[in-house]
């Protein structure tokens, strides 16, 4: 693949500044999951990446696939904001966002505040309300530039699964859609017992800031390449989840609990029976309770955490469930 309409371009990948020129061929630096970041002019960038400022006056991240590969939208099936999950960052979705766009939808994301390159402390808030207000405030400014009755989705991944619901409690009739990957809508009965929550409000409250829990990558993918790119980004946090985030984690999940009986909108729930991440059995709950009409839930025999980064065969499942679900509804 070699980069036409520009002198000069930089990759900067893991840390280190490459350069190219017009006729370079550069398709083996280019992963889907692998930090990239493309120096272009500053009016090209800012078509495909640029910051917003939420109401705390914090920037974010924002990544517009649609714009960095020149795709047309005018004619787009609809929007599909992508929410990431925990210390993970908006890029690592850049495999799904592609096929997506392939299918006529128009696909960006963003960093949590405290997450990739978006300002704030690392993984932690206050409340995920926080979170909830961003993923309204950008999508609000996105959908400004498409008619009023272009459906609106959202895919959640594990904590962007917990927001993502959040999200659809708030405004019940925003979303057209909502797909569910591996979604955190329980507390995991190991890392949240009786006696680890009790510490962990103690501890929010002394030093919110201690790192209390920490990801095992292992669990991600049975993919040994993911796990080890997951392990070597830069922009994944790799420290820990912190006390005072946890509490705010419990305290969304309660929610959840209390109010999924009341869930009317369409949505997807997707996860595999060997996550040890976040547990298949929220997911199935709150498929049994929600009273929408238009519900589905898919649970995969012997995939892990991230179905959208599972092996191959699989992935490629997951991927048309996605693509498929989102066809029918746009």
């Amino acid at each position: 693949m070699a980069l036409k309409g520009f002198r000069n371009i930089q990759i900067i990948a893991r840390r280190k500044i490459i350069n190219f020129t017009s006729n370079t061929r550069f398709d083996s630096f280019l992963s889907p999951v692998v930090v990239v970041s493309l120096k272009m002019t500053t009016d090209t960038i800012e078509r495909f990446e640029k910051k917003i400022v939420n109401n705390d006056g914090k920037k974010l991240y924002c990544r517009y696939w649609n714009e960095e590969q020149q795709a047309d939208s005018s004619s787009t099936r609809g929007l599909v904001f992508i929410c990431h999950g925990a210390a993970e960052h908006c890029l690592c979705y850049t495999e799904l966002a592609m096929y997506l766009i392939d299918n006529g939808f128009y696909v960006f994301a963003h960093d949590h505040v405290g997450h990739g390159q978006s300002d704030g402390d690392r993984v932690h808030v206050e409340t995920f309300d926080r979170y909830v207000n961003d993923v309204f405030q950008h999508v609000d400014g996105v959908k400004k530039n498409f008619p009023d009755n272009t459906p609106i989705f959202i895919i959640g991944h594990s904590m962007g699964g917990t927001i993502s619901v959040l999200c659809g409690l708030e405004r019940p009739d925003y979303f057209t859609g909502v797909i569910l990957i591996g979604p955190a809508l329980i507390p995991s009965p190991d890392a949240a017992s009786p006696v680890k929550i009790f510490l962990g409000k103690i501890a929010a409250k002394i030093l919110p800031q201690l790192c209390v829990i920490k990801l095992d990558s292992k669990g991600l993918s049975r993919d040994a390449a993911v796990v080890k790119r997951y392990d070597d980004d830069p922009l994944v946090w790799h420290h820990g989840l912190k006390a005072r985030w946890g509490v705010s984690f419990l305290k969304a999940m309660d929610t959840i609990k209390e109010k999924q009986s009341t869930v009317e909108w369409p949505f997807l729930a997707l996860h595999g029976d060997e996550d040890k991440l976040c547990d298949v059995e929220g997911a199935i709950k709150f498929h049994e309770l929600a009273k929408s009409t238009d519900k589905e839930i898919k649970i995969y025999k012997g995939l892990y955490h991230q179905l959208h980064n599972e092996l191959e065969e699989d992935k490629k499942v997951v991927f048309e469930d996605i693509k498929s679900w989102l066809m029918k509804r746009s």
